[in-house]
Formats: structure tokens, sequence, C-alpha cells
């Protein structure tokens, strides 16, 4: 018997649709009940269904989920976006499960050659002994080997995954770009929590245990980061991208909303106070002036006339909450004795180091305890001092030679360009300036901490090379010269 003929396809159509309303209003009534009297489950569920959703976005496209991953990586402490383990079992946490996932699935690809693998470069010869070098440190972590590995796996692996990801799905300029401007948005986003928490005291997306003021004026912000250092951090990486886009840009429109993100980044720095984020903004605003030679000859002189104003306002300038923040001794000479400790420290175990996470409890034994809370275990709050430390001349040797690769495959990047008579793209010199803004500042703090930092910077440097070399491949396939057609028919 034909179904068709004794019920119409449109009532059909009604009856299904029907029955979907009714199964979704079902499950959108359970999940508010668990809202409400079970909000742990609920939050267990919601986790659940966001990771399904992006690794899904993953399998249809691996750039939208890629791109999806990043941007909701800082929002999933709070919304809440990770499954909570039992005690002793490490949390199935959203960076971690989506990232492994695109990093596992892109591999499957390769393997069975449905992707490219991208040629080497000196970055990808230098990781494997860097994380050899984490793992070692790993396991000899002051609080055991397990919690060793998830520290250096969070801090550095996945950034690491994330400049493989973006090694592999981007694929041109025009790919770079889009995820430029979400990194673009994404600062504008953090920045602006930055300047809402300093300016009215409101904080949204705090969930960090670090002291709320500076000063009796200045508060210590902690908007989605959790840190002044890792947001000012972040935000100076993305600088770079909002210049080039401005620089970039045909469109006045889209020029005006570049320039209104650049201010809000800007303002986002400033309103950190932090010294080492402000040297990084710094950093990158000069880089990216002094490699693009169009804009040089006009900003060289205006950024003499204001070094030379505040020069001259200095005076009025030390009153302020900014030259408080300039002029404090007290956070320089905490570095300075870390630095003595650090370095005394790491005579017991020059080359392998101490362990993971093992500086507070070893200084405190050697005698060092600054004026503070007394129940927090010091820390470097210097990078390079906390890798000397912790795994010795081999893991900051390899450190300092993966930023010293970055810098080679860039600048050996744009001499390709220059060979074939072409200016150097700028988000090439954008990412020189995320260079500088990257790895000097990090001798102010830290930087195992600030993940998402770490997480932008490595998509940035995997994003540009691959548009670059994307674009001198397909440039190169362009200027090739034809085979002549008896070459082609004895070939064939």
């Amino acid at each position: 018997m034909n179904t068709a003929r004794i019920i119409p396809a449109h009532v059909l159509y009604r009856i299904l649709a029907a029955g979907v309303l009714m199964i979704g209003i079902g499950l959108a009534a359970g999940y508010g009940y668990m809202l409400i009297f079970q909000p742990d489950m609920a939050d267990q569920l919601t986790a659940v269904f966001v990771i399904g959703i992006t690794m899904m976005v993953g399998l249809i496209s691996p750039f939208a989920g890629f791109l999806l991953w990043l941007f909701l990586i800082p929002f999933a402490l709070f919304l809440p976006f990770d499954i909570h383990m039992p005690a002793g079992v490490p949390d199935l946490s959203f960076t971690r499960v989506v990232g492994g996932f695109l990093f596992l699935y892109i591999l499957a690809q390769i393997a069975r050659g449905r992707r490219r693998f991208h040629a080497l470069t000196p970055i990808e010869i230098i990781i494997p002994f860097f994380v050899v070098g984490l793992l070692m440190a790993a396991m000899r972590a002051g609080n055991g080997w397990l919690w060793g590995i998830q520290a250096v796996f969070d801090s550095y692996i996945i950034p690491l995954f994330v400049y493989f990801i973006a090694r592999q799905v981007i694929l041109s300029p025009r790919e770079f770009k889009i995820m430029g401007s979400m990194f673009i948005l994404i600062g504008v986003i953090i920045a602006g929590l930055a300047i809402l928490e300093q300016t009215t005291g409101l904080q949204l997306f705090r969930g960090t245990s670090t002291s709320a003021f500076y000063t009796d004026d200045i508060r210590k912000v902690g908007g989605l980061l959790g840190n002044p250092a890792y947001i000012s951090l972040a935000i100076a990486i993305i600088i770079p991208l909002a210049l080039s886009a401005i620089i970039t840009s045909t469109s006045m429109r889209k020029r005006l909303g570049l320039w209104i993100a650049l201010l809000i980044l800007g303002a986002g720095i400033i309103f950190t106070y932090n010294r080492s984020g402000w040297l990084g903004g710094l950093l990158a605003v000069t880089i990216v002036v002094l490699l693009q030679r169009r804009i040089a000859r006009y900003a060289i002189p205006v950024l003499f006339v204001v070094a030379v104003g505040l020069a001259l306002t200095w005076g009025s300038l030390e009153e302020s909450a900014a030259g408080q923040r300039i002029t404090s001794e007290a956070p320089i000479d905490y570095r300075l004795e870390a630095l003595q400790y650090g370095l005394e420290i790491h005579k017991d175990e020059p080359l392998l180091g101490i362990g993971w996470g093992s500086f507070g409890r070893i200084a405190i034994g050697y005698g060092f305890r600054p004026a503070g809370n007394v129940h927090v275990l010091p820390s470097t709050h210097n990078t390079y001092l906390n890798l000397l430390v912790s795994g010795g001349y081999v893991l900051l040797g390899t450190f300092l030679a993966l930023g010293a690769a970055v810098g080679f495959t860039l600048l050996r990047t744009g001499f390709r360009f220059r060979e074939q008579g072409r200016s150097v793209p700028l988000y090439l010199l954008a990412a020189w300036a995320s260079l500088f803004a990257y790895y000097i500042p990090s001798a102010g703090f830290d930087n195992n901490f600030a993940l998402y930092a770490n997480i932008i910077f490595w998509a940035i440097i995997g994003g540009v090379l691959s548009a670059a070399f994307a674009e001198l491949s397909h440039d190169e396939r362009e200027t090739a010269p034809a085979l002549p057609l008896a070459t082609k028919v004895s070939e064939s």
C-alpha cells in the first residue's frame, strides 16, 4: 500500500516537524530542570555539547573548527566548557580535548593522503628537542610527574599543536587574514574587559586568586585571562595584525573600524598597568613601523616627538597612576632577588634543572621569603629563569633556539620574496613584531601561565608561514616557463 496516498506529503511534514519540536521542548525542559536542581550535571552536559559541536564543525571544515576552538578557549573556564573528572584524573578540558582531536584528525588526513604534509622548516626541527626538554623537566616535577606533564602540556605543547594545525589548515593569505580578524575581535573583547574592570571595578569573567590591586587606586585586572601580564601579552601580539590590516585595507569603513579596534587594544594594554605589557605593545608598534617603509618616514618623526614630549612632562607624569607603576621599585627588587636565588639553585642541576614547578619550594629552603602572601610560594617572574631552573641548559637552550628558528625562517621567507623581485608581505612583517612582543616581555613574568597568549603567538607564526609559502608557491607556478610542445609530447 502506498503511504503517500493515505497521508499527504505536507501533512507528513507537519507531523515530523511537530515531533521534532516536541523532542526539542522536552530536551530544553530537562536541561532547565538540571540547571535548577542539578547544576553540576548541567555544566557537564553543556561541556559535552559544546565540545561535540566544535569537533563536528572541525570534521566538516578543519579551518572553521580551528577558528571556533581558538575563539572559545578563553571563555571555556567560565561558561563552562570543561568536563570535570574525579580527583586525581586530569580534566577533559575544552582546550585539551578539541585541540588533541584536531591534531590527530589532521595527522590522520595526512596519513591517508587527503592532506599534504608541508615541507619542514628549522622550527619543526627544534620543536621535538624542546618537547623532550619539557617532558624531562615534567617527569621530575615537584608536585609529581602527572601534574608536571599536565602543566607543560597546557602551557607549551598545546600551543605547538596550534602551530602545527595552523600550518596545515591555513592554505592562503586570505585564510590567514580571516584568522587575524578573529584574533583582533577576541583582542578587543579582552581589552574591553580590562578597561571596564580598571575604570569601574566591574569584574566579568574573573576566576583568579591573584590580588585585586597593585596599589590603592590601580586595580590588578584579571578579566578572562587571569592576570594583567597575560592580558597585555595577548593584546601586544595581536596589535601587529591590526596595524597590518589597517595598512592593507581598501575600504574606508573597514579602516575606520580597525582604527577603533586598535585604539581599544592600545587602551587595554595601558589599563593593565603592566610594564612588561607596555614594553610588548611598544615593540609591536615600533617593529611594524620601522619595517614598513611606506609609513616609517612619517611615523619615526612622530615617535621622536612623543618621546620628547614624555621627557618634558616626566615630572607631572610621575605623579600619575602610570608614573607610579613605571617608577615602582618593589617589583624590580623582587625579580632581582628571585634571579639571585634562581641562579644559586641552577648551580645544583645546571644541565637538566631541578624539575618543573619546583622553584618556589626550593627557593624558600634557600631563604627566599619575599614580603606578601606567605601562603603562596614565590615564583621566578621570569620565563627564562623559570626554564633554566626547571630544565637547565637543555630546556632554556631549546626555547631560545626555537625563537631563533622562528626568526631565521621569517628572514629566509622574506628573502624568497625579494628574490622574486617582490616586496615582503605586511603579514610577514607583523609576525616579526609579534615575535619581539612575545619573547622580550616574557623576561618580566612566567609565560607558562599565559596559556592563551602562547596559543595566539604560535597560531600567528604557523598561519603566517603557511600563507607566505602558499603565496610563494602560487607565484612560482604562475611564473614557471611553459614546456615546449615537443617536450610535452615526448614526456607523455
